[in-house]
């Protein structure tokens, strides 16, 4: 593939950077599968790792785990997410829950549930929805600057509790095709109205930066994309008046860049730092773009990420 050549190898910028004392914890949202959560959701954990970011990748697919095997593991812990909400790890024992990837200081707690147990048992615990919020507060968490919480493509007890688990937003994704922003503006904003009754205990809603994956430089796209724009500009969209919805400026674009690394088992700014495409920016740029409009406190360990890379490259 023109322009796909892995840098091997690839060692992540030295950290420089100190400025939290408690992880930021992104849920990756949309009740419609297919979006594209667990690949971005990779791609931007991964990113942040090599910017030397601690990260930690959350598989919250319970039943079809994708982000758990888009890298390679250098180390596979026993338990993993089901263990984790059903309380039977301890937490004092970091290689009992924490797998290592292939990629420098980016951990994983992979999924595995594949008969959905956890559903029912979130369902019937007093305290399930709270589960991963609390779980994440243990001593253990606080050694990462960033959490990514991938999550299953469904209205669910699960959505809700990875919802709940956010610090500051959740990462909503939506494809630019009228369907899918109605079933986002449907489905994962109702999730959402459903749990506006625990702002009455003091538990605040995360706000929701939508990214759009997938964009395709067409016209049905450009108009489908300028609808939902005037849909969030103007809070044409349930409950408005009390859940937080934007549109991010970054768009994924429509690239076989972004599935080559799934072939490969590379994040997709390995894989592509320039390009002589005059519509669309390169996956390195376009990703860098991505984590500076997210987390601009750390805008300058991605920026010496990219410039070395880039001079890598040369």
């Amino acid at each position: 593939m023109k322009n796909a050549t892995v840098l091997a190898p690839y060692a992540p910028a030295t950290p420089i950077f100190n400025e939290l004392h408690f992880p930021v914890i992104v849920p990756v949202i949309s009740t419609k599968g297919g979006e594209g959560k667990s690949t971005q959701a990779g791609n931007l954990a991964s990113f942040a790792a090599d910017a030397g970011l601690k990260t930690l990748l959350i598989d919250g697919d319970h039943s079809q785990p994708t982000a758990s095997s888009m890298f390679a593991l250098e180390y596979e812990a026993p338990c993993g997410l089901y263990e984790l909400l059903t309380l039977s790890v301890n937490l004092d024992e970091p290689d009992s829950i924490l797998s290592h990837t292939c990629i420098p200081g980016l951990d994983l707690i992979v999924s595995n549930d594949p008969r959905d147990r956890l559903t029912v048992a979130m369902l019937q615990a007093p305290d399930g929805r709270m589960r991963l919020r609390d779980r994440l507060k243990h001593p253990l968490f606080s050694r990462y600057d960033l959490i990514i919480i991938d999550s299953k493509g469904s209205a669910s007890v699960m959505l809700e509790l990875i919802l709940l688990a956010a610090t500051e937003f959740a990462l909503g994704v939506i494809k630019p095709i009228l369907p899918d922003t109605r079933e986002f503006l449907r489905g994962t904003v109702g999730v959402m109205a459903c749990l506006l009754p625990l702002e009455a205990y003091g538990i605040r809603l995360p706000a929701v930066r939508i990214l759009i994956n997938c964009m395709d430089n067409t016209t049905l796209d450009r108009q489908t994309l300028a609808s939902l724009t005037d849909i969030l500009n103007f809070r044409q969209y349930p409950h408005a008046d009390s859940l937080n919805l934007s549109l991010l400026d970054t768009k994924i674009p429509l690239l076989e860049i972004y599935k080559a690394g799934h072939a490969c088992g590379q994040p997709a700014h390995r894989l592509e730092h320039a390009t002589a495409r005059k519509i669309s920016l390169s996956a390195a740029d376009t990703m860098h773009a991505l984590a500076c409009e997210l987390f601009p406190h750390w805008t300058t360990a991605f920026n010496h990420l990219l410039a070395t890379r880039k001079a890598g490259k040369k």
